[in-house]
C-alpha cells in the first residue's frame, strides 16, 4: 500500500508541476530557498515576507533535505520526497495497530486491522491535499511524529527523543505540538506487557510510570525553552518572527473579547463541516480515547479560531499538524470500543473501511469530484508556457506569472508580476492571466512603465504572451 501510494502520488504531484499548477506561494520559494541553501547561502529567497525562510517558519530541519536537493536540483526532487515521507507515515500506525488491536493470541479478525489502520491513513483526503498542494515542511511532520509516538509506546526514549526532536525542528507550531505530546505523557497510563510475577509486575509499572513523567516534564520544558528561544531569538534575528497572528484579528484584542469571541468563531457553519470531514474518515473513533485528543492542540485551535478560510477548508497543508493525532487516537478509541463491545467488531470494521473509502471518493484530489483529469490531455497553453520558460538564460533575475514562477526559481531573484523589488534582467507575461491586475489597462500600463525606463525591449508571442527583455541581453528567438 505505501508503495502504491508513492506511485500514485509521485505521478500525480509531478504532473500537477508540469502542467504550470504549481504556484509562486509555496513551491517558488522553497525551490528558490533550497537552491540559495545548495550554493552556501542559506534557506534564503526573495518570495517570502522574510528574506530568510527561517525567520518566517522556524524550520531548520529542512537542511536534511539539502544534500538531497544539491544531487537532484529539481522541484520533482521536493515533491517526490514529501510522498515518500507522507507514506512512509503508514508503517508506524501499522506497528501500532499490531501492537495494540490485535491481541494475543491473533484472531484471523483482529490480525487485518494493522493493514485496515494503515489504509485508512493512506486513502486520508487531508494527507492527499497536504501532499498535492505544493510543497512545506510541516508535511514531515506527520511522519516524524508518527514513529516518535510509536518510540514513545515502544518505550525506546532514545528513538522517541530524536525522532521527536526532528519534528520540532520542522516548524514553530511544531514545537508546541511535541509540547503537548509531553502533557500526554503526563496524562496517559498504559500497562507494558510484564512477567506473570505480580511483585515485578508492580515494580516494573511504578518504574514505567516514572520514566512516562519524568520524560514528559522534560520534553514540556526543553520545548517550551526551545520554542522561546526559536519565536523570540532566532526568528527575530533572522528578520521575522510570529507573523501569522493577524488571522485571528477576528478574535479581539483584549482577552475578554478573545474568550468572547472564541465560541462563535469555533461554531460556524463553515468549521462544523471542516470537523466534520477532519474526523468522518476515522468514524469519530477517537473521541472514544480523551487523552489522545491533548495531542490536536495547538493544531486544531489554530485551524479553528482563525477566519483565515483557507486554514479550515482542509483542502491545503494545515492539516497536517492533526494528522498523527487523529489516528493515534483512532487507534486507542478503537480499542477502547473493540474492548466495550466485542460482539460488534465486524460491524466497527466495515463502518470504518466504509466512511474511508466514501470519505475519500467524496473529498480527496483524487476523488470523483475532484479528479485532475485535465493533467493527462493537451493543452496549447501549457506548450506556450515551456517555450517560455525554455527562453530564461541561466543566472538572469526573471518576473513572471505566479504559475510560471516555481519552473525559474533556480536563481538568486525571481518574481511574480508586480512583486518586483528590482528591475530584473527579464519579464514573462501571459496577457490572458490577469492575476495582481484589476484589468487588461492595468497591464498595459505595467508594461508601459518598463518600456519607458528605455532599458527594456520587448517581442510578443502569440497574440497573447509579452517578453520584456534588458537591452543587455542577446535578442530572444521567435518562437513558434
Amino acid at each position: 500500500m505505501i508503495l502504491l501510494y508513492i506511485a500514485v502520488f509521485g505521478v500525480m504531484t509531478s504532473l500537477r508541476h508540469y502542467n504550470f499548477q504549481t504556484q509562486a506561494w509555496d513551491l517558488a520559494a522553497f525551490v528558490q530557498s533550497f537552491w540559495n541553501a545548495s550554493e552556501g547561502r542559506g534557506l534564503v529567497n526573495n518570495l517570502e515576507q522574510v528574506h530568510n525562510h527561517l525567520g518566517l517558519h522556524f524550520s531548520p530541519g529542512l537542511f536534511l533535505l539539502v544534500p538531497g536537493y544539491a544531487l537532484f536540483p529539481s522541484p520533482y526532487y521536493l515533491l517526490i520526497v514529501q510522498t515518500i515521507a507522507l507514506a512512509l507515515g503508514a508503517w508506524p500506525l501499522f506497528l501500532l495497530a499490531k501492537k495494540y488491536l490485535v491481541g494475543s493470541p491473533s484472531t484471523s479478525l483482529r490480525a487485518r486491522w494493522p493493514l485496515i489502520i494503515a489504509g485508512a491513513y493512506l486513502l486520508y483526503p487531508s494527507l492527499h491535499w497536504a501532499n498535492m498542494y505544493d510543497f512545506h515542511e510541516i508535511t514531515f511532520f506527520v511522519p516524524l511524529m508518527l514513529a516518535a509516538l510509536y518510540f514513545l509506546e515502544e518505550k525506546r526514549w532514545g528513538w522517541m527523543t530524536l525522532f521527536l526532536a526532528f519534528a520540532a525542528s520542522m516548524k514553530e507550531d511544531a514545537i508546541l505540538a511535541v509540547f503537548f505530546v509531553g502533557v500526554y505523557m503526563l496524562t496517559t497510563r498504559r500497562e507494558p506487557v510484564m512477567p506473570a510475577n505480580a511483585g515485578i509486575q508492580t515494580g516494573s509499572r511504578i518504574k514505567s510510570g516514572m520514566t512516562n513523567k519524568l520524560f514528559g516534564i522534560s520534553i514540556i520544558v526543553l520545548s517550551l525553552i526551545y520554542f522561546i528561544l526559536a519565536v523570540k531569538v532566532i526568528m527575530p534575528a533572522l528578520g521575522g518572527g510570529v507573523l501569522r497572528l493577524d488571522r485571528y484579528a477576528n478574535l479581539g484584542t483584549t482577552p475578554i473579547e478573545m474568550v468572547k469571541n472564541a465560541i462563535p468563531a469555533v461554531l460556524s457553519g463553515s468549521k462544523l463541516l471542516y470537523l466534520l470531514w477532519l474526523f468522518l474518515p476515522v468514524s469519530f473513533l477517537l473521541f472514544f480515547s480523551w487523552q489522545n485528543l491533548i495531542l490536536l492542540l495547538p493544531g486544531l485551535p489554530e485551524n479553528l479560531l482563525t477566519d483565515y478560510q483557507f486554514q479550515f477548508s482542509g483542502l491545503y497543508h494545515y492539516d497536517a499538524i492533526l494528522i498523527p493525532a487523529v489516528f493515534i487516537g483512532t487507534i486507542f478509541g478503537l480499542k477502547k470500543v473493540l474492548t466495550r463491545w466485542p460482539s460488534k467488531e465486524i460491524a466497527i470494521r466495515w463502518a470504518l473501511i466504509s466512511l474511508a473509502v466514501i470519505s475519500f471518493l467524496l473529498r480527496s484530489p483524487l476523488g470523483v469530484f475532484s479528479f485532475p483529469a485535465n493533467y493527462f490531455s493537451n493543452n496549447p497553453q501549457r506548450e506556450d508556457y515551456r517555450r517560455l520558460v525554455a527562453l530564461v538564460p541561466e543566472g538572469v533575475s526573471v518576473a513572471a506569472n505566479t504559475n510560471l514562477v516555481p519552473h525559474i526559481s533556480h536563481r538568486e531573484f525571481v518574481f511574480p508580476l508586480r512583486s518586483e523589488t528590482l528591475l530584473p534582467d527579464m519579464v514573462i507575461i501571459d496577457a490572458a492571466d490577469l492575476f495582481q491586475f484589476k484589468d487588461m489597462a492595468d497591464l498595459q500600463s505595467y508594461i508601459d512603465n518598463y518600456l519607458a525606463t528605455g532599458l527594456y525591449k520587448a517581442q510578443g508571442f502569440n497574440d497573447r504572451y509579452v517578453v520584456l527583455y534588458n537591452n543587455k541581453l542577446k535578442l530572444i528567438p521567435q518562437t513558434e
